[in-house]
């Protein structure tokens, strides 16, 4: 057996099977985020209003990107490859919704580190209305930035009866190499980790600064107070950075191989070759699905709060149900 047969058998097989799995498995873990963080006592933190737009970002990611290549790659069905507005619809969502996630979670990072600032003038700017706000504007600045995809991207033909929907040749696609590059592979790991660091050293500046002295009994009380009026947000604040380690670790395949891309990019390849760059997109792709997919497992793994709403939600479905008359 050659190795495009191989590498083909091995990339139709991951998806064929691997994909279905991972797409129940990202919309169970969408809907019971969606599920904890809409509960009344989470439902109004700025930084769970970040959670619930990235959780709704990741399913429309996931629906309207990674089962189209399901299907491509793994079932072998491409309506984008002969119907040119699905070709564009489809490259338009799959760039709107894949940006919408990561910088939700960079907002959601920013939220963390102005929540556990020092000055209080910056903790009172994280409000539940300027992050929709935010949440907004990011959405409509994306949906607009994206509109090129309507225009310039087409169906081309690479050989005999073999066509794909893809950028259209020349100065766009070179765009789109550097788009992605950016956008996609690097910028947001970099704000992430920046803003996750920062949020860090927050935390152990407070925690360096807090004596157990008792000279001022008020100071001590309003600091215990305070302790446990911002509990919830230390929860979210450890969801948070582990939702990033997550994401930058899977992330990474993708990133490198990007950078490969761009490095030989005007290099001749052959056939071989051109098939091998074609396996590792599709399986560093895959391997970022994994994110949505594991999400609220890690959630359930290191918040006691995640874990009690989730179970206070699946409690009073259960009442509901037992006192619904029949």
């Amino acid at each position: 057996m050659s190795l495009l047969a191989i590498l083909n058998s091995i990339q139709t097989n991951l998806f064929r099977f691997g994909g279905p799995f991972l797409i129940i498995n990202a919309t169970i873990s969408c809907l019971l985020n969606l599920f904890v963080f809409t509960t009344n006592t989470l439902r109004k933190n700025p930084c769970a209003i970040c959670f619930i737009a990235v959780s709704i970002a990741n399913v429309l990611f996931v629906y309207f990107s990674f089962i189209p290549l399901v299907m491509q790659v793994g079932y072998d069905i491409d309506p984008s490859s002969t119907n040119i507005v699905y070709c564009r619809f489809r490259f338009y969502t799959s760039y709107v919704f894949g940006c919408l996630g990561p910088f939700y979670m960079i907002l959601a990072s920013i939220d963390r580190s102005i929540v556990t600032s020092r000055d209080a003038g910056i903790r009172k700017r994280s409000t539940s209305c300027l992050a929709i706000t935010c949440i907004i504007v990011l959405a409509l600045f994306w949906m607009i930035f994206h509109i090129h995809a309507f225009i310039f991207t087409e169906i081309i033909q690479f050989g005999p009866n073999m066509f794909l929907c893809y950028f259209q040749p020349g100065n766009y696609t070179v765009f789109m190499t550097y788009y992605s590059l950016l956008f996609n592979a690097i910028i947001p790991p970099l704000l992430m980790i920046m803003f996750g660091l920062w949020t860090i050293k927050n935390v152990s500046t407070v925690h360096n600064n807090v004596h157990p002295t008792g000279l001022l009994m008020n100071a001590s009380t309003n600091m215990g107070r305070r302790h446990i009026i911002h509990s919830k947000d230390h929860q979210l604040m450890k969801m948070l950075l582990v939702d990033i380690v997550v994401y930058i670790i899977f992330r990474i395949p993708f990133t490198i191989y990007l950078i490969y891309q761009q490095i030989t990019q005007y290099q001749l390849k052959s056939s071989d070759q051109i098939a091998i760059d074609y396996f590792i997109l599709n399986v560093t792709y895959f391997l970022f699905i994994i994110v949505p997919a594991i999400n609220c497992y890690t959630n359930l793994l290191i918040s006691k709060t995640f874990r009690a709403e989730l179970k206070q939600t699946f409690l009073h479905c259960q009442i509901f149900r037992l006192v619904r008359p029949s």
